[in-house]
């Protein structure tokens, strides 16, 4: 009896150990997106734009992810190598063209410094830079990137500025000031150039903000036994 008592308790504390797992896995859904016509921009204006509807999303939008795909195709090198991002935001009005995209009023939701904006440098093409531009430290510098407003000036000159390069295969993630509800929203985001470089199928959206999502979230569920256990991912790993 004592035996079964002690195998009891610990039982007792593998399930509440269990249960104290946070249950919130991440559910993150890939956004089809579409060019926009013309360019926009600062001096010269070459940004494109793209535009991606959340009106589909059927949960509150608590990060925004992009992940450069360009694969070392188009562009240019050292610092300026992979997606050059003018500029991102989320508004609730259909625009057709990138200068109409570059007037809207974007939801106030998001925080472009380190503490909201989680930046995983890509790849530099030779020959390489000190820094990504638009960065320092290995974050964002939005000083330099001005990620607010579609501004950039397409150049690799001088006087670039305006943008943030995430490099080959960089991935730059948003986690939002306040949840974007369910309705009719459009995400919006400019590429400095239009040189071939693409954040193509990846860029998603989570109802999880990228610092708290597991990754991947991995927990035990015990079975009927001690003996018997299984491994639960998330459907999606951040």
């Amino acid at each position: 009896m004592r035996l079964r008592a002690k195998l009891s308790a610990v039982a007792l504390g593998l399930l509440a150990g269990v249960s104290c797992v946070n249950m919130a896995f991440a559910v993150d859904v890939p956004l089809a997106f579409v060019l926009l016509g013309g360019t926009t921009g600062g001096s010269p204006a070459g940004t494109i734009v793209f535009r991606a509807d959340l009106s589909g999303v059927g949960f509150n939008i608590l990060s925004v992810t992009l992940h450069d795909t360009s694969g070392g195709a188009g562009g240019s090198p050292g610092q300026f190598s992979g997606f050059d991002l003018d500029a991102i935001k989320i508004a609730d009005s259909s625009v057709a063209t990138a200068a109409l995209a570059s007037g809207l009023a974007g939801l106030p939701v998001f925080n472009f410094t380190p503490a909201g904006t989680l930046f995983t440098p890509g790849t530099q093409r030779p020959v390489a830079d000190p820094a990504l531009f638009g960065t320092s430290g290995g974050n964002i510098n939005n000083a330099v990137a001005t990620l607010g407003a579609f501004d950039a000036n397409s150049t690799t000159g001088p006087t670039a500025a305006g943008f943030a390069s995430l490099g080959d295969g960089g991935i730059v993630a948003f986690n939002l000031t306040s949840a974007v509800l369910p309705g009719t929203h459009f995400l919006y985001f400019g590429e400095v150039g239009g040189n071939g470089e693409q954040i193509s199928g990846n860029i998603t959206v989570s109802d999880q903000p990228r610092a708290t999502t597991p990754e991947p979230a991995t927990i035990l569920l015990f079975g009927t036994g001690l003996a018997g256990f299984i491994l639960w991912r998330s459907r999606k790993s951040a």
